[in-house]
């Protein structure tokens, strides 16, 4: 992994960009994302296509459309920070005509996930720019930031937020400590990059995934095409976000969702601990990927030592 290129730090009155790389935006719930942002005390501006609906999969814009829409905002001067719409699906289909050197040449905030967690990989792996996990605008911004995510954002993308993320209920699986830089997102997305020149390099990290709406059996694949890949072979541990709606033949049965975790991810020998208050469904804090993370099991507590704002 490059060294980190840290990006400036967000402050209030900030104009931040508004990116559409994965599918269609729904108006009005960009506009009230945009409007909190505003309440929030920052400006705006949305990307070009952030109103457009076009191709055979009906994302927002044709890829060389969202691309340019994401290009302006990246080198816009006066645009300090990349948020995203939505996610879905459509990042993965325009990594390859971005250009790591000209990305790399202009360090931004960026926050989202879901469908972002590629463009994630991208950053830190081929720029060396860490990104936050976090609230998307169409989203998370546009329902309102229940209480524990409202202290992670936008407190983390200015350099003030907390410095750890308390567990609400752990649920330890294979117990132990860890620490190394924080990489992961959505599983799916996170299973589709391997292979890629974008995936995350795992060794030695601290790794975090959280999914939703999926059938228990594709899970089970996302997490089997990982660990034959050898992707998991040097974790220092791994971190599990929301799970929602992972069902079993159409039902959702924690227990049983509980013990294939445990299949899989036990013979790894390193702790495993359910709980991260990050994902599709519940709170949504905003996490710094790729800054070094420490778990404390007695305080049940994830501790970030570093910023990745300067």
């Amino acid at each position: 992994m490059k060294p980190l290129l840290k990006p400036a730090r967000l402050r209030r009155g900030d104009l931040i960009g508004v990116a559409a790389l994965s599918g269609p935006v729904e108006a009005d719930a960009l506009q009230a994302g945009c409007a909190e942002l505003r309440r929030l005390g920052y400006g705006v501006r949305p990307a070009s296509n952030v109103n457009r609906r076009s191709g055979v999969l009906g994302l927002a814009g044709e890829d060389e459309e969202r691309l340019a829409g994401y290009r302006q905002l990246l080198l816009d001067p006066e645009v300090k920070a990349i948020l995203f719409a939505r996610g879905g699906y459509g990042v993965q289909r325009i990594l390859p005509r971005l250009d790591p050197t000209e990305v790399a040449l202009h360090p931004k905030i960026h926050c989202g996930f879901s469908d972002v967690t590629a463009l994630s990989g991208f950053l830190l792996r081929r720029c060396g720019i860490p990104s936050f996990h976090g609230p998307m605008v169409a989203a998370d911004l546009a329902a309102g930031l229940e209480p524990l995510s409202a202290r992670f954002f936008p407190s983390m993308l200015e350099g003030s937020g907390p410095s750890e993320v308390l567990f609400p209920r752990p649920d330890v699986l294979v117990p132990g400590g860890m620490s190394g830089p924080l990489m992961g997102g959505c599983l799916s997305l996170l299973a589709s990059s391997v292979g890629t020149p974008d995936e995350f390099l795992f060794d030695g990290s601290v790794v975090f995934f959280e999914e939703a709406r999926e059938e228990a059996y594709r899970l089970d694949r996302m997490l089997g095409t990982l660990l034959a890949a050898g992707r998991f072979d040097r974790l220092a541990g791994v971190l599990v976000g929301s799970l929602s709606l992972i069902t079993f033949g159409g039902r959702e049965d924690p227990d049983r969702l509980r013990q294939l975790l445990l299949e899989r991810l036990s013979p790894l020998g390193v702790p495993v601990v359910a709980g991260l208050p990050s994902g599709h469904s519940g709170p949504n804090v905003a996490l710094p990927v790729g800054a070094r993370a420490v778990w404390d099991p007695a305080g049940a507590a994830l501790r970030f030592p570093e910023e990745i704002v300067t």
